[in-house]
């Protein structure tokens, strides 16, 4: 079986012409077999897992993927650190909670530390976040590769899924279906159209990276990046539309042109009609567009135009005290001593007298005209509905032998490792469910398997 090379490379030629051309001649020799028991689309973090899952539990496993490397889209996770989980993996952070619970089971955490462990990672923990000890996403990247070569998964890059389908008639007696076929594009000079037949198939393509046109009818068709169709032909599997969250707030007030590229940490609270909608403390960056930062991220996930975010600029001061510093020493030295003096310049000039000023510091209204720079957004919302899933295995109700995890369901969390522990903890749970169906529909010798010799 040919093997992939997991980018610990001693010399790598020069050129992006020379590398492209490396990793197509890389992608080129491995070996796609026309059967599996597991085929996973998408070799992201929860592909991966998935794949990495069903392998070691037995299953004949193929990763199909449309990156030049497998693992490539971990390497821009967390600023390039991979923030791969949180201390606190409570459902509720989560859209759709009480699905996620049933998903993630007791002590999620525990699990996902055990498992990067066991590939050999070490990790280290800032603020209850989690990382890898080195602070380098390749780290993560690479022990998962690896992890999935010594099971003996196929990892197969430069392969874009377009279709998948029942294969025809096979559905055993008792009515269960059987088989599925997938066919994909080789891309690359002199690739082709090919196709292989899989016990079950685990869709882990990402919310940014696929548009799907689902069921017989193409209903539930979504928004995302044109250059890629995976279609489900004749599969009901309902999605909801896709769109963007962890990203900039978009916002017309003028006075963040004078702050643009300031820093601060702050409360901010979003409201609607005057009523708080959610807060988070943390780092916000102004932008002449609007707010950045993580603090702004998370907000994303429920902002909407005509909303407004209260930032309170000084939080564990308050506003009385604001004010009287400002009274003793002058509204430019006071809140020289407590933010940025470029923000204290902005807030000097737009209010006269201690009161308005010190209110000012501990409120100061961003408008929300929607969300910025969408096309970078960390996270898609979106996908297929967490109500055509089961909770515990994440299989299609009603479509034996298709599964769903990470980004390709409709589940999200905020920044802060939460979104990546939902990758792994859904690839291990779809993989391993996965594993099961395709050796039970082995073992029942169903038409179009992979089967094993």
């Amino acid at each position: 079986m040919a093997t992939l090379g997991t980018g610990r490379q001693a010399r790598r030629p020069k050129g992006r012409a020379s590398e492209r051309a490396r990793l197509e001649g890389a992608a080129s020799r491995v070996e796609v077999p026309p059967a599996c028991d597991v085929c996973v689309v998408g070799g992201g973090a929860a592909g991966l897992v998935a794949g990495i899952v069903a392998a070691e539990a037995g299953a004949r496993v193929v990763v199909l993927d449309r990156g030049a490397e497998c693992g490539r889209t971990i390497l821009a996770t967390g600023g390039g650190r991979c923030n791969l989980a949180n201390r606190d993996l409570a459902a509720s952070r989560y859209v759709h909670p009480g699905f996620v619970a049933q998903a993630m089971g007791a002590d999620p955490l525990a699990r996902v530390l055990a498992f990067f462990e066991e590939s050999g990672l070490f990790l280290t923990e800032e603020e209850g976040r989690i990382y890898p000890k080195s602070l380098s996403a390749a780290s993560v990247r690479d022990v998962l590769v690896s992890r999935a070569l010594r099971a003996g998964a196929t990892l197969a890059p430069l392969r874009e899924t377009r279709l998948v389908r029942r294969v025809a008639g096979a559905r055993a007696t008792d009515g269960s279906a059987g088989g599925l076929e997938v066919a994909f594009d080789e891309l690359w000079a002199g690739g082709g159209w090919r196709s292989l037949r899989a016990g079950c198939v685990v869709l882990a393509t990402g919310g940014t990276s696929s548009t799907a046109r689902v069921g017989a009818a193409g209903r539930g068709t979504a928004q995302g990046a044109a250059s890629h169709r995976l279609e489900l032909e004749g599969l009901d599997v309902p999605r909801v539309p896709l769109e963007p969250v962890l990203c900039p707030l978009a916002s017309d007030l003028a006075e963040l042109a004078c702050l643009d590229g300031r820093r601060v940490r702050c409360v901010a609270t979003l409201e609607r009609d005057g009523k708080p909608l959610m807060s988070e403390a943390g780092e916000a960056l102004f932008r002449a567009h609007g707010l950045s930062g993580i603090v702004s991220f998370d907000l994303s996930r429920k902002a909407k135009a005509g909303d407004v975010v209260a930032l309170d600029l000084v939080p564990g001061v308050a506003e009385g005290d604001v004010a009287a510093s400002i009274r003793r020493l002058g509204a430019r030295v006071a809140l020289d001593g407590m933010l940025d003096p470029e923000i204290s310049v902005v807030l000097a000039s737009m209010r006269q007298g201690a009161a308005p000023t010190a209110r000012l510091a501990k409120r100061f209204e961003v408008p929300v005209t929607g969300l910025a720079e969408t096309e970078r957004a960390q996270v898609m919302r979106g996908g297929i509905s967490v109500d055509a899933l089961s909770p515990e295995t994440l299989e299609a109700c009603g479509e034996p032998g298709l599964f769903a995890c990470g980004e390709a369901v409709d589940v999200d969390g905020p920044c802060g490792g939460y979104n990546l522990a939902w990758a792994w903890m859904s690839g291990m749970a779809a993989g391993s469910a996965a594993a099961r169906e395709a050796k039970s529909k082995a073992d029942a010798g169903e038409e179009g398997l992979g089967g094993r010799p």
